[in-house]
């Protein structure tokens, strides 16, 4: 059982005595996934990651444990969708901060992980890691399950990665979460990407970022791509790689510092 939130205050300390000691702390959002996906998905697939790691972690001899999810994130951009709950960069920013900070003094040497499933998330989140790094001298990582992975999604994807398409049908239908069946009319995505200065392929980082105002406006059904090309066995691939490769991090810098 790797759930924090399962677990009583002696079962925690004694974690916190070991030597060898790992958080994992989920992190996602609240937002529209299109007419056939859950609302929750980002958080939900943070969560399973990070949970199915620390079940690999804890046999290994590594101690872990999964802290509760932080389930809003920052979804301005689909927030004229019902269901879609968002909160502020400063309001996850200090809320996250302080969960970091206390967990860190709860349970001293402990090394964090923030896994996080929300890519709207992702620039926030880096720059609180290092933040807290710097201040209270403690080691922390942040990942994105979509980075972690990039190359896989580009492997088992035949369509650009972008939102509740072939590649998040394909986790939720290996979660057993699809709602309904896939809309086989999804339009591309509404966002312009020029593959030198922004691709949708993961492998490649962005020469540059270009924002607009977004929050105003819905697009379309919601869904992108091509969802109805999603199977199990890609979303189980695509699971299989972040499980593994967090488990693979995490050894790596308390075994070698890496």
């Amino acid at each position: 059982m790797c759930e924090l939130w399962l677990k009583t205050w002696v079962d925690v300390n004694n974690i916190c005595v070991s030597s060898k000691k790992v958080f994992l702390i989920p992190v996602g959002s609240v937002e529209q996934h299109g007419p056939h996906l859950p609302l929750g998905l980002d958080y939900i697939i943070a969560q399973h990651v990070a949970l199915e790691a620390c079940k690999n972690l804890e046999s290994g001899g590594v101690r872990a444990l999964v802290l509760p999810p932080m389930t809003y994130g920052l979804s301005s951009m689909w927030s004229a969708y019902p269901g879609t709950l968002s909160v502020s960069s400063e309001s996850l920013y200090k809320y996250l901060r302080d969960v970091v900070v206390s967990a860190h003094r709860n349970c001293p040497g402990t090394y964090l992980v923030v896994v996080n499933g929300h890519a709207g998330n992702n620039d926030l989140l880096r720059v609180l890691c290092r933040d807290v790094a710097e201040e209270l001298g403690l080691v922390i990582s942040f990942i994105s399950v979509w980075d972690l992975c990039g190359d896989v999604i580009k492997e088992v994807s035949t369509t650009p990665f972008t939102h509740a398409d072939e590649v998040e049908t394909s986790l939720a239908m290996a979660l057993n979460l699809l709602v309904r069946e896939p809309p086989k009319d999804a339009p591309e995505f509404f966002r312009k990407h020029d593959d030198f200065w922004h691709s949708l392929d993961l492998t490649k980082r962005p020469k540059a970022y270009v924002f607009r105002a977004e929050s105003k406006g819905t697009y379309g059904i919601g869904s992108f791509g091509k969802p109805e090309l999603a199977s199990r066995e890609k979303g189980e691939k695509l699971l299989n790689c972040m499980i593994s490769r967090l488990v693979m991090l995490v050894r790596e810098v308390l075994e070698n510092g890496v």
